[in-house]
């Protein structure tokens, strides 16, 4: 696939807490990922559209608009999923909170360089 997408998203694996950094089509199919060695990328992304299949319809439900960015924090980490086109977004997995700051500050900031990145493809 993209070597420039795969580059951007190897910026974010290089905080040391995030397992993955995908981007998923809104469908669930993966586009490009990199990931640490034994995560079952395929079946995450396809779980996480849904993921953002709810936080979209809880957005409409209460008047509130599209989702921005999700954050789903569990015990022993977080999942982080922002739309980055109609028909694509970002997912992370992270095994600790420790990052987040830093990482939404990622997120941020290479918004545009990936929305390039995926209309390159």
């Amino acid at each position: 696939m993209s070597t420039n997408l795969k580059t951007l998203l190897g910026r974010f694996r290089a905080v040391g807490s995030i397992e993955l950094a995908a981007v998923v089509a809104t469908d669930g199919l993966l586009i490009e990922s990199t990931a640490s060695p034994g995560v079952d990328v395929d079946a995450i992304c396809a779980v996480a559209s849904n993921g953002l299949a709810m936080a979209e319809a809880l957005g409409r439900e209460i008047d509130k608009g599209g989702t921005v960015q999700t954050m789903l924090e569990y015990e022993d980490g977080l999942v982080l999923i922002e739309p980055i086109s109609g028909d694509a977004m970002l997912l992370l997995l992270a095994n600790a909170r420790d990052d987040l700051g830093y990482v939404r500050f990622l997120v941020a900031k290479h918004r545009e360089d990936m929305v390039d990145a995926l209309s390159a493809i």
